[in-house]
């Protein structure tokens, strides 16, 4: 973590946690969602929140929609090293030799009409699967139940090299105003227009139902969208903000560029005073 005087690693941060819930900006690299992270998050952030009085219900959903948020930066990066692997080898087949396919790729992983055709020769569904297996083989690792076998090693390793080689990286920015908490959450994979416009429809449709008074009611299997990157992550968030009476379409920005995907969330100060149980 760093801040405009310092460095710190995560044991570190622990250490000082008294002095640093004083300071009103952070920047953290993460390298994962280990539970070591979550503890120092938790520690960090719900401290902030203590300082400046927050109610404790506003205070778990917000670090529940920051949890959120970060997993889907850590599966964003995910998918997006398998999408790559996965147009590499459709190019390969093409009698491309490797230096070819992987300079036709950069050029398309840098272009968003380009990157967006591609997704029509990638199945959404295998890169889902293989996500998920991803962070279920990370959370056996965790627990220490079960033993991997040598093929799933050798799958998490090649994913985990993958992830360093190409720099996916996930930053979290937080930053205390006057009148806001903040927080700027990036991670080095961008979201394709297609899955965007899903994203952004749906919170359209969320927020109808907010209006309605049945915010809930959008996790109904009706209105969930199973495609991969429709968002649920995002209106898990979106529902934490209705919960806490505040409208997630002023407060939560995602935006997304050619390498990254960020997202802003927004909390009044007042509104987390005073969320009313």
């Amino acid at each position: 973590m760093a801040n405009q005087k310092s460095v710190l690693k995560g044991a570190q941060i622990l250490q000082n946690i008294e002095e640093l819930k004083q300071r009103r900006f952070f920047h953290l690299e993460l390298k994962g969602l280990t539970k070591p992270t979550r503890d120092i998050l938790s520690e960090l952030v719900n401290g902030l929140l203590e300082e400046i009085g927050a109610n404790p219900l506003a205070a778990f959903h917000l670090f529940s929609g920051l949890m959120e948020a970060l997993l889907n930066a850590i599966k964003g990066n995910i998918r997006h090293i398998i999408f790559r692997d996965e147009l590499l080898r459709k190019i390969e087949r093409l009698g491309e030799t490797q230096e070819e396919a992987e300079e036709l790729l950069e050029i398309i992983m840098d272009t968003s009409p380009l990157r967006d055709a591609m997704q029509r020769y990638v199945v959404p569904d295998k890169i889902k699967r293989q996500v998920q297996n991803i962070l279920q083989l990370e959370d056996r690792i965790r627990a220490k139940k079960q033993i991997l076998k040598d093929e799933e090693k050798e799958f998490l390793t090649d994913i985990r090299y993958k992830l360093k080689k190409n720099r996916m990286r996930i930053s979290v920015k937080i930053r205390i105003t006057k009148d806001e908490l903040n927080f700027r959450i990036r991670n080095d994979s961008p979201i394709h227009n297609m899955d965007f416009g899903r994203i952004e429809e749906s919170r359209i449709r969320h927020k109808e139902l907010f209006d309605q008074g049945n915010s809930a009611d959008f996790f109904r299997p009706e209105f969930l969208d199973e495609k991969e990157s429709a968002g649920f992550g995002i209106a898990m968030i979106d529902e934490g903000y209705y919960t806490m009476g505040l409208n997630p379409l002023d407060l939560l920005t995602i935006t997304s560029g050619s390498r990254t995907t960020t997202v802003y969330m927004r909390y009044p100060l007042e509104a987390l005073r005073e969320m009313a149980f």
